[in-house]
């Protein structure tokens, strides 16, 4: 297997990306292909051990920076790592592509080269979350900033399938994210999508669900548009490492609770692990036609390994044909009555 990888895109590149794909080369036995600057990632290849690793480099002499806007960099730059990248995966000449770099791009570079599942109206984006249970999957978290019911009708059998198949659970619950659990709540998005969801017999759908219940691991998949999951991820992701800063600064100002501390050290190592995102890789774009992962921008060697992995594994699922079949059967449906709008209470 070939996972194409953006060998400039994140804020540790390339010295973390080269890094993440030498590990995992020889951890998952695939090939990588570096796509990139040639002489800049021969010399972080130099600092590797990569003897009998299938590494080829892809040359790319153009880089999309965090800061671009998306589309027009895409356009901008044909030669840029993440359209090259996304070309190979056209051609099949990779079986996925990989990029912590610019998530816009990265969602333009695959419309544009790549395209989308049949059927599709919409790619999102899936990640998981950290829940007492373990972890939930939500979507959308940044492709689409305004969507319509039938875009959360299709995030959510995209959603189930993806939970199904890569992550294993059985028969994942959905619930749509609201302001409050009972029905009729939310704004007109919210209540349009929940009455289309009720209707689609491939999901098992709950009903809605509030951010504070989602922790709790209420729901297996959690459905939303792109600006509400993005906001949602990111205050939560920042409010993990505000406490766990202010609980090492506390710490920091007892003697006694530096040997609390110390004494703690194994269970304050598996809360870290528990909360710590980066073995889950990065989002999936679900949607378009090859499995590209987006990871997170400040991706370090490890969270780039497991983006890697992630790839190679919904590949190995066949998760894009069993989409595509998942939402053909939505399509062969009889359709669902009209939703009526109503004013928002």
């Amino acid at each position: 297997m070939n996972i194409a990888l953006d060998a400039m895109g994140g804020d540790h590149a390339p010295e973390a990306i080269v890094a993440g794909a030498v590990e995992a080369a020889r951890i998952y036995g695939v090939t990588v292909s570096l796509v990139g600057i040639p002489e800049v990632i021969e010399a972080e290849l130099k600092k590797h051990d990569a003897k009998g690793l299938n590494l080829p480099i892809v040359p790319a002499s153009q880089v999309i920076e965090m800061d671009e806007k998306p589309a027009a960099a895409v356009r901008a730059k044909p030669d840029s790592s993440m359209v090259v990248g996304c070309k190979l995966v056209k051609r099949n000449e990779a079986d996925a592509f990989v990029s912590a770099g610019n998530t816009g791009g990265a969602l333009a570079a695959g419309i544009l080269h790549i395209g989308r599942i049949k059927g599709i109206l919409r790619p999102a984006l899936i990640g998981p979350f950290p829940t007492l249970k373990g972890a939930c999957m939500i979507l959308d978290i940044g492709a689409n900033a305004d969507v319509r019911p039938e875009h959360i009708q299709q995030f959510a059998i995209m959603g189930s399938i993806y939970a199904r198949e890569v992550i294993g659970v059985e028969r994942p619950t959905v619930r749509i994210l609201s302001n409050g659990e009972e029905a009729g709540k939310g704004n007109q998005l919210v209540i349009d999508s929940f009455k289309l969801l009720e209707q689609t017999p491939s999901i098992n759908f709950e009903g809605n669900i509030e951010s504070k219940e989602i922790p709790t691991g209420l729901a297996d998949v959690v459905v939303t548009d792109g600006f509400t999951g993005n906001i949602f991820v990111k205050t939560a992701e920042t409010t993990a490492r505000l406490m766990s800063q202010v609980i090492t600064e506390e710490i920091k100002k007892s003697p006694w609770a530096m040997l609390g501390a110390l004494l703690a050290r194994n269970s304050l190592r598996r809360v870290r692990e528990r909360m710590d995102d980066s073995h889950y890789g990065g989002a999936v774009l679900l949607g378009l036609s090859s499995v590209v992962i987006v990871a997170h921008g400040r991706s370090n060697a490890f969270a780039v390994r497991h983006a890697i992995r992630v790839a190679k594994q919904s590949v190995e699922q066949d998760i894009l044909a069993k989409i595509q079949r998942g939402i053909a059967a939505l399509h062969s449906e009889p359709a669902p009555a009209a939703v009526e709008s109503s004013p928002t209470g």
